[in-house]
């Protein structure tokens, strides 16, 4: 526990900085983020170091999230990303093809899906106000696995899905749901957002939820692959994916609440 109390607190205020420093610094800690994702998925479909498979793991999360920076900065459509979406998709068909049926199956779902979620972050921060949504995204998705950790160790009782989480807990859900609306209603009378208190209460439940369903996918793929963590390269934490698994949902909601809210 000291350990990732240590290694939280080191890592938030770099990524605070980050924000604070705009479109350009948020797509590098992406782009950085992306490639050692695809690392880890590749390790969990057991690919040879260095190669094509591995490579393409690598490739495709971070062409994604290039492409989001182009369209961020309108120097591409949102064709562009569709396009290297549906490229890396015929060379995970080619995998299905070939026998690979485990390889595709992370090719298909888990690569495109960090891609796409973690492009959505210098768009994000690319529009008006986009510094106070993103931290929207960050405070409530980590306020909210704070509160279900704290609630499932202390009240927990009652498993979720044990199958695919043994720790996870509905006492733990309560809480982050709990934590969750809380947080956001606190972002959004500090930032002044332009959505309703109300909404922002909703807003901060539903991300709650989608944090907790991108943690529980994230277990599946780690135990199918039989393995406890993503990696090892944050200390206390394991992978990147294993701290990636509730935000990257919630870049993508809170992204798309940010368009309607300005309709």
């Amino acid at each position: 526990m000291t350990l990732r109390i240590v290694t939280a607190a080191i890592a938030i205020p770099a990524l605070l900085g980050a924000v604070w420093l705009g479109t350009p610094a948020i797509a590098a800690v992406v782009l950085l983020a992306a490639a050692i994702s695809g690392w880890e998925l590749a390790d969990m479909v057991r690919a040879r170091s260095l190669s094509p498979l591995r490579w393409a793991y690598i490739a495709w999360p971070i062409s994604l999230v290039i492409t989001g920076w182009l369209v961020a900065e309108n120097q591409a459509g949102w064709w562009v990303m569709l396009a290297t979406a549906g490229t890396g998709t015929l060379i995970a068909f080619y995998l299905l093809a070939t026998g690979r049926r485990t390889a595709f199956v992370y090719a298909v779902v888990a690569g495109p899906y960090v891609g796409v979620a973690l492009a959505h972050a210098p768009i994000l921060r690319s529009i008006d106000d986009g510094a106070q949504w993103l931290l929207l995204a960050l405070i409530v998705t980590f306020a909210a696995d704070t509160a279900a950790m704290l609630t499932g160790v202390t009240f927990g009782r009652h498993k979720l899905m044990p199958r695919i989480s043994p720790n996870k807990s509905w006492e733990g859900l309560i809480g982050a749901l709990a934590g969750g609306g809380i947080a956001a209603l606190v972002v959004e009378i500090a930032f002044d957002l332009e959505i309703a208190t109300a909404m922002a209460v909703v807003l901060g439940v539903v991300m709650a939820i989608a944090g907790t369903l991108g943690d529980l996918g994230e277990s599946a793929f780690k135990r199918r692959a039989g393995v406890k963590d993503s990696g090892f390269l944050i200390p206390g934490h394991g992978g990147v994916l294993d701290r990636l698994d509730s935000l990257l949902p919630n870049l993508v909601i809170v992204y798309w609440v940010s368009e309607w809210s300005t309709t």
